[in-house]
């Protein structure tokens, strides 16, 4: 198994590399700025995903708007993005306080979803960075036992089990998944999209429906190639008072390699919670 990491590397997912270099660089710019709401955060990540020229700044994820969430403190314990309480707002972000991060760009040439979320948090409550630094050693944990799992449903039992010993629950849903809970997904592509400036409906609902879950009925196996998320929103089964963390990771499986994308733990090394 291989972890990707170091900025300036070649990634095999464009549209997450640019996405996850335009959020380090939007904390650059806007971190400890007065009155910044989540709105005025995600649109100047936006300005600088599109300055990459690279990709599809405006997900095919839909609703929220653009594809995107941006929210502060409380708000990160959301249910679904798709409900519209969930939705970036003029609410402020709070630097001392905790910070959620999606987006769901596309890369222009080859058409490949780059989604990614993280949960920062840049206060100085030890309760709530162990809690995080907890998350992230329960995820590393799963990834150690990448080659143990034939199929998408077998990752997710080992996956739920190490979870449990870490005395942390997983609240991932999906409106299009027939399960209940899930691990992750499948990156699909689209083809047609390098002139493009904008996804049509008809891109967005392609997307979503060729995606396959991790999740406790999925049969399918990890073929060469194939690039699937690991995105667990955990949550302290000991102490409801912790926000959900979420860690969103990429992985691809080629010649019977794990490579796994952890760009965003350069943010979390940033901030001090790995």
């Amino acid at each position: 198994m291989t972890f990707y990491t170091e900025k300036g590397s070649p990634s095999f997912n464009r549209a997450r590399e640019a996405a996850c270099l335009s959020l380090e660089k939007t904390l650059v710019e806007m971190h400890g700025e007065a009155n910044v709401t989540e709105l005025m955060f995600r649109d100047r990540w936006f300005d600088n995903m599109r300055g990459t020229g690279d990709v599809l700044a405006d997900g095919w994820y839909s609703p929220p708007p653009k594809g995107a969430a941006v929210l502060t403190n409380d708000r990160v314990n959301f249910d679904s993005l798709r409900n519209p309480y969930n939705w970036s707002d003029d609410t402020e972000i709070d630097w001392n306080g905790v910070l959620y991060a999606y987006a769901s760009p596309i890369d222009r040439e080859s058409g490949y979803i780059g989604d990614i979320s993280v949960t920062l948090y840049f206060g100085r409550d030890n309760k709530i960075i162990d809690h995080v630094k907890r998350c992230h050693e329960a995820t590393m944990a799963v990834f150690e036992r990448l080659g143990e799992a034939v199929t998408a449903g077998e990752l997710f039992r080992i996956s739920q089990s190490i979870f449990e010993q870490y005395h942390l629950k997983s609240t991932v849903i999906s409106r299009t998944d027939d399960m209940p809970i899930n691990l992750g997904h499948t990156f699909p592509f689209l083809t047609d999209v390098q002139q493009k400036e904008t996804l049509s409906e008809g891109d967005k609902l392609i997307v979503s429906r060729s995606r396959k879950f991790l999740n406790a009925g999925a049969q399918w196996g990890f073929e060469d190639g194939l690039q699937f998320t690991v995105e667990p929103q955990l949550v302290s089964v000991d102490d409801p008072s912790l926000p959900k963390i979420t860690q969103h990771y990429v992985v691809q499986e080629k010649n019977g390699n794990f490579t796994v994308c952890n760009d965003i733990d350069r943010l979390l090394e940033k901030y001090s919670l790995i």
